[in-house]
C-alpha cells in the first residue's frame, strides 16, 4: 500500500497517535476507536491490517491478548516518499511562489562552446571543395535513330469505302497504283519528291 493512502483515512490515523504512546491490545483500541467513530471491532481490526500491511504497525502475541506497536519500517518508507516529491520541487521549472521569481535550474548550467567536428585524419581547409571539371554533352536530336513507322492495323475509310464497293481482286493487299488513286491514305505510300512523311490516315 502507498505509504499516503495508508494515513489517508481518519481512523488509521488515530490509531497511529495512541500507538504513538506505547503497546496496546487489540481489545483498547477496539474500545477507544470505537467509541470515537462509532465503528465494530471488525473494522478496527480491518484498519489494524491495513496498517500492517503498509508496515506502519507490527503485533505480538502474549497469552491471550494480541499487543500492537509502532514500527519504524513504514515510517522511513513514508520519509523516502516525502524526500522524493521535495527532490521534484528542487528541480521545478515555473513560478517560485515563495521566491516570487521564475524559476529555471538548467540556467545555471555551464554552456560549452561548440567544437567543429571534423572526421579522423582529415585536415581543415576551406575552400577546396571537388570542382566538377569536364561535362558530357547532351546528344544531338540528329543523332537519335528515328523511329519506323507503324504497322497500320486499321485501314483508312477509303481502304474501306472500295472493299465495300466489290473489289474483285483475289486479295485484299493493294499495289503501288491502287495506293496512289487512293491519295496516298495508306502508310505505305511514300512519294521521293514529298519531304513529309507518310500520313497515318486519311
Amino acid at each position: 500500500m502507498d505509504p499516503f493512502e495508508a494515513l489517508a483515512e481518519p481512523v488509521r490515523r488515530r490509531i497511529i497517535e495512541i500507538l504513538a504512546s506505547g503497546e496496546h491490545t487489540s481489545g483498547q483500541l477496539a474500545d477507544v476507536i470505537g467509541f470515537e467513530f462509532r465503528i465494530s471491532r471488525t473494522a478496527v481490526s480491518k484498519h489494524l491490517r491495513l496498517l500492517r500491511n503498509a508496515e506502519y504497525v507490527d503485533v505480538r502475541a502474549d497469552e491471550n491478548w494480541r499487543w500492537y506497536r509502532l514500527k519504524l519500517s513504514g515510517f522511513a518508507t513514508l520519509e523516502n516518499a516525502v524526500a522524493d516529491l521535495k527532490l521534484k520541487m528542487a528541480s521545478a521549472i515555473g513560478w517560485d511562489a515563495d521566491a516570487g521569481q521564475q524559476r529555471d535550474p538548467l540556467a545555471v548550467l555551464p554552456v560549452y562552446p561548440a567544437v567543429p567536428f571534423r572526421g579522423p585524419g582529415r585536415a581543415l581547409k576551406r575552400g577546396h571543395r571537388g570542382r566538377q571539371t569536364a561535362c558530357e554533352p547532351h546528344a544531338s536530336p540528329d543523332d537519335i535513330a528515328p523511329v519506323p513507322p507503324m504497322i497500320d492495323l486499321f485501314p483508312a475509310p477509303a481502304l474501306r469505302a472500295a472493299d465495300a464497293a466489290g473489289d474483285d481482286e483475289e486479295d485484299d493487299d493493294l499495289d503501288a497504283g491502287d495506293v496512289e488513286h487512293l491519295g496516298g491514305a495508306h502508310v505505305g505510300h511514300t512519294d521521293p519528291a514529298d519531304p513529309r512523311p507518310p500520313r497515318l490516315g486519311a
